[in-house]
């Protein structure tokens, strides 16, 4: 445990002027009296509660003791993507199990509590999708038909049931993920999402980075990264090849993740 930990004081360390180093662009202006978005095409279905508790999603459950520090940590994420004019963040873990999407969708919702915001989730993961499974949500459309030119946007997005959170799932496993997911439909889309609204934050769950490419050839769409290890598991050789492979992309922030 403590070669984990030196290793994460180490990475912090080496990453501690990246975000410095950033030229910041205009950051989205927060709406004044809170954002309440209206959802007229966007189909609305209600989170499933026994499961998002199995599934570990608390962060709107304030008497949980978790609830607590997905607070804090979308207090700090906030912080450090506004400080450079930033709205799009992967989560990303080193290996299966680390955590990564667990810390996305909790994020995503305690995003969602601050009434400035509007959050979108994506699922990248498109070997392994479970983003929906979190919400028990059952999706006619996801990302991935989208990609395949098989439905439109707005058939594949939906709201949780949750003022300012909306999710775009992905359906199905796909084989070909790696082609799919660095494609320049997949770029295309991510732009878009970006652009359409100043008030969104656009979280991304993806799959795990030193299982695949898949994850590296998806980051150049996004701004950041907030890096996802989990005590007891992921082993300082790993942490420092994630830190590697990383490279000078943006990192927002490493989470030691003990739930």
């Amino acid at each position: 445990m403590e070669q984990i930990e030196r290793a994460l004081a180490k990475a912090r360390e080496q990453r501690a002027g990246t975000l410095a180093g950033l030229q910041s662009g205009a950051p989205a202006g927060p709406s004044i009296n809170g954002v309440t978005p209206e959802y007229t095409q966007t189909q609305v279905a209600a989170t499933d509660d026994r499961r998002a508790s199995e599934e570990r999603l608390v962060a709107d459950r304030f008497d949980h003791p978790a609830s607590d520090i997905y607070g804090l940590l979308r207090t700090q994420v906030l912080q450090r993507l506004r400080k450079h004019g930033m709205s799009s963040l992967a989560v990303v873990g080193p290996e299966l199990g680390s955590g990564a999407t667990t810390t996305a969708a909790n994020l995503a919702v305690a995003i969602a509590l601050d009434v400035n915001q509007t959050v979108l989730l994506v699922d990248v993961n498109l070997r392994a999708p479970s983003i929906h499974t979190k919400f028990g949500l059952k999706p006619q459309a996801g990302i991935d038909d989208y990609l395949r030119g098989d439905a439109a946007l707005k058939d594949c997005l939906v709201s949780p049931g949750m003022p300012r959170l909306v999710v775009l799932p992905a359906r199905v496993p796909n084989g070909t993920a790696s082609e799919v997911i660095s494609s320049p439909r997949m770029t295309a889309l991510a732009k878009e999402i970006k652009t359409r609204y100043a008030d969104r934050i656009i979280i991304y769950d993806t799959p795990p980075l030193l299982s695949s490419g898949d994850t590296l050839g998806f980051l150049p769409n996004v701004d950041a990264v907030l890096l996802v290890v989990r005590r007891g598991q992921t082993t300082k050789s790993e942490l420092e090849k994630s830190a590697s492979l990383l490279g000078s992309k943006a990192i927002v922030g490493t989470l030691l993740n003990a739930y």
